[in-house]
């Protein structure tokens, strides 16, 4: 199914998964519907996998790519570009996370994938917990502050 282009179909949502010992995972049917069966799979920060659709992840690489030399440019490539992997999910909905960005990211057994509006993020469940109650509640106050609704 090709990319969607409407911002009302940006994804959203924590799902539980589990990943399996090869790295077989189950890929939510409602983010695939927005950006494909094929996507990039990349590392994050955090520890974190980032899924990118195919245009979107051109689009960053065509913004990396136009960046000056120096060091932001070479921490994009190191942690983005090199650990970047096209995946495609089968008939089941499964795709395969490769060791590297399974040992990266610390994915054993639970997991959460996570809508992140135009990108979809996939965590270790003890990571992400943790991640999410270290948010303290003025930051996401002042967060909100920053919206200014």
């Amino acid at each position: 199914m090709a990319e969607k282009d409407s911002i009302s179909l940006m994804m959203s949502g924590e799902l539980p998964y589990t990943i399996d010992s090869k790295g077989r995972m189950s890929f939510p049917q409602r983010f695939r519907d927005i950006i494909g069966d094929r996507f990039i799979l990349t590392r994050g920060a955090d520890r974190r996998l980032v899924v990118y659709s195919e245009k979107k992840w051109n689009e960053l690489m065509m913004k990396i790519s136009a960046m000056k030399e120096g060091r932001d440019k070479e921490i994009l490539k190191q942690i983005y570009i090199k650990g970047a992997i096209p995946v495609e999910a089968d008939k089941l909905g499964r795709i395969l996370v490769p060791q590297a960005l399974r040992e990266y990211a610390m994915l054993m057994k639970d997991v959460y994938v996570v809508g992140a509006m135009d990108t979809a993020e996939i965590w270790d469940k003890a990571t992400y917990e943790a991640f999410t109650q270290s948010i303290a509640p003025e930051e996401l106050y002042s967060a909100l502050g920053a919206l200014e609704l």
